[in-house]
C-alpha cells in the first residue's frame, strides 16, 4: 500500500526518485536518514514526518506547514541550537521505532507549501545544510546512513576533508584493515599518516620497549615520565592515537612463523623492520595469500664526515611479484650505520611519505599515470628513481 500510494502521487514519487528514504507509516509521510548537526558538533541522522489527507489515492494540497523531527536538537555547524525553525520540544510516538521529539515550523511566504515535495525539501535542507561544512559527502539522498553512523573511527569530525570537498575520495580508504610491522622510526610515521584516514583498523606490531632513541625518531614528543614507564612502543602509540581515533590495535610482539597468521584479515601491510629472517617469513605469507604490501628501507653511510644514502619503498601485489627482488633479505648489515640507530627522523618521515603516497595511489586516492612498484630517493643527489 505504501509503495502504491507513493508511486501514485507525483510529489511523493519525486522524493522517492531523487533518492530520499520515504515511507508511509501510520498515515504519516516519513523521510528518514536526514543528516543534521548535534550540539557536540557531530553529524547524526533523524527522520522528519507529517500527516496527510487523501481524496481517493491522491494527496490533498498542504495547509499545515509544520513538521515533526525525531533526532536530538538540530544545530548549526558550530553546535549552536537552530531556534529559527525549532518551535518546541514535544514528544510524539508515531510507531515503536519512530518518536518525534521536536516540532518544527518554517512557514513559507505564501502561507503554505504547494505540495509535499516542496514541504519536505525545505525542512530537509534546513536540517542538512549545516552538516555539509563538516562532511560534504553526507547527503539525505541515496546514502547508507546506517553504515555511516556506525563506522566513523574519529573522535571528532574530519573538517579538513570536508573543507577541501574530497570526502568521496577519502572514503575510498574507509573500512580497510591495515597492519604496520615495525614501529621504531619509519613505521611510526606511517602510523601517524594512516591514523588520519578513515581505515577501519590499524594493527601495529613491535616487540621492543620504548627507549630514548625512539623518541628522537617518532612524530611529536615523548615525555620523560612516559619513558620511565618502560612500556612497549606499540602500547605507547596506541594510547597516544586512541585520543584521536578508534581502531588502533597493539601487538607487543614481533611477527614470525608462530604468529604470521595474524595478518590473514589485512587488506594491506606495511613492513618497516630490519630482521631478514622475519621479513622472509612475512613476505612469503603475504604473497601466498595475495595480500598487497609495501616494504620500506633506508641505507646510510658516512662519507667525508657527512651522511649519504638512499630511501627505498617497494610495492608488491599479486600482479607484480617481480618487485620482490628489490627487497633486501640478507644478514650482512655491519656497514649500515642506520642499524646503529643514528637519529635521522627526517629520513624516516620521508620514507613513510613515499610509502603512504604509493598506498593511496593503489586504492585510487591519487591518480597515477603508471604503477611504480619500486622507488628510490638518493639523498646527496636529491634524485627520485621510479621503476614500473
Amino acid at each position: 500500500m505504501s509503495t502504491q500510494l507513493i508511486d501514485h502521487n507525483p510529489d511523493l514519487l519525486k522524493l522517492k526518485e531523487e533518492g530520499f528514504d520515504i515511507k508511509i507509516i501510520s498515515d504519516n509521510i516519513v523521510v528518514s536518514g536526514v543528516p543534521y548537526v548535534t550540539e557536540q558538533g557531530n553529524i547524526d541522522f533523524g527522520s522528519v514526518y507529517c500527516p496527510f489527507n487523501l481524496v481517493g489515492q491522491n494527496t490533498v494540497t498542504q495547509t499545515d506547514h509544520t513538521m515533526r523531527f525525531t533526532g536530538s536538537y538540530p544545530c548549526d555547524k558550530r553546535g549552536a541550537r537552530q531556534t529559527s525553525f525549532v518551535n518546541s520540544e514535544v514528544r510524539h510516538e508515531l510507531s515503536p521505532q519512530i518518536e518525534g521529539r521536536f516540532y518544527l515550523s518554517s512557514k513559507p511566504a505564501t502561507g503554505s507549501y504547494p505540495d509535499f515535495y516542496a514541504k519536505f525539501s525545505r525542512y530537509i535542507e534546513l536540517l542538512w545544510h549545516p552538516s555539509i561544512s563538516i562532511d560534504s559527502s553526507v547527503t539525505p539522498k541515496n546514502f547508507d546512513y546506517h553504515a555511516y553512523a556506525e563506522d566513523s573511527v574519529f573522535r571528532y569530525p574530519d573538517t579538513n576533508t570536508a573543507r577541501a570537498e574530497i570526502s568521496s575520495i577519502t572514503n575510498k580508504l574507509k573500512g580497510l584493515h591495515i597492519a604496520i610491522i615495525g614501529l621504531g622510526g619509519t613505521g611510526s610515521y606511517i602510523l601517524d599518516f594512516i591514523s588520519k584516514t578513515p581505515v577501519k583498523t590499524i594493527s601495529i606490531f613491535d616487540g621492543d620497549t620504548l627507549c630514548n632513541h625512539n623518541a628522537y625518531r617518532m612524530p611529536s614528543v615523548v615525555s620523560v615520565e612516559e619513558l620511565h614507564l618502560k612500556q612497549s612502543k606499540v602500547d605507547f602509540l596506541k594510547k597516544t592515537y586512541d585520543a584521536f581515533r578508534d581502531g588502533v590495535v597493539a601487538h607487543s610482539e614481533n611477527v614470525d612463523e608462530t604468529n604470521v597468521d595474524l595478518l590473514s584479515n589485512c587488506d594491506f601491510v606495511f613492513l618497516s623492520l630490519d630482521s631478514p629472517t622475519c621479513k622472509k617469513t612475512i613476505t612469503a605469507y603475504l604473497v601466498k595469500h595475495s595480500i598487497p604490501f609495501i616494504d620500506v628501507g633506508i641505507g646510510v653511510t658516512v662519507v667525508d664526515n657527512s651522511l649519504r644514502g638512499s630511501l627505498r619503498r617497494t610495492l608488491v601485489t599479486k600482479d607484480n611479484l617481480s618487485s620482490l627482488i628489490k627487497i633486501p633479505m640478507y644478514e650482512d648489515m655491519h656497514e649500515d650505520i642506520y642499524a646503529q640507530n643514528i637519529q635521522i627522523a627526517e629520513l624516516n618521515a620521508l620514507n613513510a611519505i613515499q610509502a603512504i603516497i604509493a598506498w593511496k595511489k593503489y586504492f585510487g586516492f591519487y591518480q597515477s599515470a603508471e604503477s611504480y612498484y619500486n622507488s628510490t630517493f638518493t639523498i646527496d643527489e636529491e634524485e627520485l628513481y621510479n621503476e614500473a
